[in-house]
């Protein structure tokens, strides 16, 4: 059964109603949420080199952007639920709510974008056509695209 994720009352019920902040994104265990983000980390540090500017599309709650310098990141997130608690979490980066499918960026402005979780659950959700269009959007303004998900036997693609 496919769940309303293009909605934003999902995604602030998600939010409302979530445990702990990551339960909002993924519920797991947290030996599992600490493996994850050191996986996350490491595939980060020996792919993007230091330095590039970097979009986090679909960035959640904002914890990925820790991992950068903060002049070289934006996050976006279709959620403004999202968006107002990664301003609040991480107040010194840039976050604005926006659609994957139609991206208010120049060609080529970022250096990679990055999308965790995002890939499998759009497919799941909304079918292969809409991960399609999203991806063809990051594409375009991002020289190179890093997918990672949580649950994927392979750590990372680049696209």
């Amino acid at each position: 059964m496919s769940k309303p994720i293009d909605s934003v009352d999902f995604w602030k019920e998600r939010i409302d109603t979530a445990q702990k902040e990551q339960y909002s994104v993924y519920v797991t265990g947290e030996h599992d949420w600490r493996r994850i983000f050191e996986a996350h980390r490491r595939t980060i540090s020996e792919v993007i080199p230091e330095g590039s500017s970097v979009l986090d599309a679909g960035c959640g709650y904002g914890r990925m952007s820790e991992l950068f310098d903060t002049e070289k990141y934006v996050g976006i997130d279709f959620s403004p639920d999202f968006v107002r608690k990664s301003m609040e979490n991480y107040p010194g980066n840039v976050f604005y709510r926006m659609n994957m499918k139609k991206l208010d960026f120049e060609d080529g402005e970022f250096d990679w974008a990055i999308c965790v979780s995002i890939r499998k659950m759009v497919q799941d959700n909304l079918g292969d056509a809409e991960w399609l269009r999203m991806l063809a959007e990051l594409k375009r303004v991002a020289g190179k695209v890093l997918v990672l998900e949580y649950e994927d036997p392979e750590p990372f693609e680049i696209l």
